[in-house]
């Protein structure tokens, strides 16, 4: 599990103040850039040293909560699933102010992609898949 924080920024949202809902896609691809570095499968030198990328598959995002302007931000991500040619996380938005009430949760799915081609990570790096397996169990441990 990995959290990164940030404040809803003014080019962040609308005119009404309240965030502009791509922008959570943004913050989801921070706090999974964070969770890889946390994990030691660095996006930039690790995964990207051996020509793995993650192609965004599917994502989706639920909102409970309006964000707006200031708002300090706590995304939380999480790996959910780990397969030799895909993995899954979850994200969370913590309410600014409000200690256990979610404003977004979310999800992305991702393919192990390397030269524009979708890879099986057993076969062309598996010691990345070990790893992606390691660090799901500490999610869930």
């Amino acid at each position: 599990m990995a959290t990164w924080n940030s404040v809803v920024r003014w080019s962040e949202v609308d005119a009404a103040g309240i965030i502009y809902h791509a922008h959570v896609f943004d913050w989801f691809s921070e706090t999974r850039i964070a969770w890889l570095h946390e994990h030691l499968l660095d996006y930039y030198t690790v995964l990207r040293q051996v020509n793995v990328e993650l192609l965004v598959k599917d994502a989706h995002a639920k909102f409970f909560h309006a964000l707006q302007l200031g708002d300090v931000v706590a995304v939380t991500a999480r790996l959910t699933e780990i397969s030799a040619t895909r993995c899954a996380f979850s994200y969370l938005i913590d309410a600014p102010g409000r200690p256990g009430t979610l404003a977004v949760i979310g999800s992305t799915d991702h393919a192990f992609v390397v030269g524009g081609r979708a890879k099986r990570l057993d076969r062309y790096a598996p010691e990345l898949l070990t790893q992606f397996r390691q660090a799901a169990n500490s999610d869930l441990g």
